[in-house]
């Protein structure tokens, strides 16, 4: 059955109960809403989201990590 949604890929394992896929697909469903909208929480997550890409972009042997200790 095709579908739009990116599934975990422990989605349709033996273990998940419908009870489970239910909840997956309801957060899902509430996370893409509030992403299409301005909601306090789509901020707060676009900034997440960035930091998370800039800290992977980051080259780790820019910075001298020797003062940290």
């Amino acid at each position: 059955m095709p579908t739009d949604y990116n599934l975990p890929e422990w989605f349709w394992d033996d273990g998940i109960t419908d009870e489970d896929r239910h909840i997956w697909f309801t957060q899902e469903r509430c996370r893409r809403q509030a992403m299409s909208q301005d909601t306090p929480y789509i901020r707060a997550f676009k900034k997440y989201i960035k930091r998370v890409q800039r800290k992977q972009e980051a080259r780790p042997d820019t910075v001298d990590l020797s003062d940290m200790r």
